[in-house]
């Protein structure tokens, strides 16, 4: 689990998936969800999207990019749902 944490600190402004993260647990889909969601108490997605939408922030407040272009390095290639995760927050 240390090794995926680590992958998505290094990667979030790429396209992970779950297979992605299967993979390096060494798990099929099925069992590295249910594992990641007892290990760290949320879907791998919400964390996933969560750990972006800090890094986001962070960059929001210490950079004078756009936001269209802090979502982008952040891994959201839609605006759309990269608004919608902010109204939710």
């Amino acid at each position: 689990m240390k090794l995926l944490l680590g992958y998505i600190e290094e990667h979030y402004g790429e396209r992970i998936t779950v297979e992605d993260g299967a993979a390096l647990c060494f798990y099929s889909n099925s069992h590295f969800m249910k594992y990641f969601k007892q290990y760290m108490g949320m879907p791998f997605t919400e964390y996933l999207n969560d750990y972006r939408m800090i890094q986001a922030g962070r960059l929001l407040l210490t950079s004078e990019e756009p936001v269209t272009m802090v979502a982008q390095k952040c891994g959201f290639d839609n605006i759309s749902y990269f608004n919608r995760l902010v109204r939710q927050k």
